[in-house]
């Protein structure tokens, strides 16, 4: 029997991610993965285009999984690439990617808001266990934040809002002086909306807040099973902002190494988290690592109105 070998590689505005799994008749079993720190995203808002070196590392990222991906016989061409926010706003996004497309033959796809809230809801709800119906579900990323609340019996999507303001965008505001102002113009843009999404429990994905609960079990190392699954209570995030929302990405590399190039944009994403939660009137935070590029893996493709235009 053949195998159906699939390769999902998710280039966020912070991270470019790898998943490769053989789902074969339909049931998942996880091949490898692997994730790089490009920050993508970096000064887009000063800039509105993509930094060269940080180009430079988002395709040597892609190269190096487009090379696993060979050794494993899976076409170039079937790789789901998919790209977040910080492609739909990078004026030179579309240059970039036909670049990888011609040397690497990987074609990447921008997705919309849409896309990322359904990919990373088909995500989390493939391996995590709910107490109730309808959960909210926050996805931060370097440049986006997705809110989705999502009745778990059908996977009918109820509400969703992308703000945009990640843990790369936040932790630029906050070299700037700008933090406290922008995120204040974000909250009432979306007033109409942010107040749906009140809930007791949240249900997060994405590196920021998977690596702040390895940050509340006082890890160095990340321990993907220990932090899956894990429930934090609001007081935990309060704790780790009152300890390390003025740190330096030296000390948090220090105290952390598993943060890895992650310890630039830690700060910011912290900030977000801790007030965020508090806007929503968030009292435990439940982590899934099963993020969009588990969502496209187990979808197998890319619907047309998922491309961002």
């Amino acid at each position: 029997m053949k195998k159906d070998l699939r390769a999902s590689i998710d280039i966020g505005s912070n991270s470019v991610l790898l998943l490769i799994a053989d789902m074969t008749n339909g049931k998942f079993q996880e091949i490898m993965k692997d994730s790089h720190i490009t920050s993508l995203g970096k000064e887009l808002d000063k800039n509105k285009v993509f930094h060269p070196e940080s180009m430079d590392a988002t395709f040597e990222a892609i190269k190096a999984y487009a090379e696993e991906c060979d050794k494993l016989s899976i076409p170039r061409e079937s790789i789901l690439a998919t790209a977040t926010e910080a492609s739909r706003v990078a004026q030179n996004s579309k240059e970039f990617f036909n670049k990888i497309e011609i040397e690497l033959g990987v074609t990447v796809l921008t997705i919309n808001a849409q896309a990322e809230a359904f990919f990373s809801t088909k995500g989390i709800l493939f391996n995590s266990k709910f107490d109730t119906d309808v959960i909210t579900i926050m996805d931060i990323g370097g440049a986006s934040t997705e809110l989705i609340k999502v009745n778990t019996k059908n996977f009918n999507i109820l509400e969703t809002i992308s703000m945009p303001v990640g843990a790369v965008r936040a932790g630029q505001w906050l070299d700037d002086g700008l933090f406290v102002q922008n995120l204040q113009k974000i909250f009432l843009d979306f007033r109409n909306d942010i107040d749906k999404f009140h809930s007791k429990k949240l249900y997060c994905v994405a590196g920021t807040v998977t690596s702040l609960g390895n940050m509340h079990l006082q890890r160095t190392e990340f321990v993907e099973d220990d932090v899956h699954g894990l429930v934090l209570k609001a007081e935990d995030i309060d704790t780790l902002f009152k300890k390390f929302s003025d740190h330096k990405p030296e000390e948090f590399l220090n105290l952390f190494p598993f943060l890895k190039k992650r310890s630039l944009s830690i700060r910011g994403g912290l900030h977000l988290v801790y007030h965020i939660i508090h806007r929503l009137k968030v009292q435990h935070l439940t982590i899934s690592t099963y993020g969009l590029r588990y969502g496209t893996i187990l979808e197998g493709k890319i619907k047309k109105e998922f491309i961002h235009v």
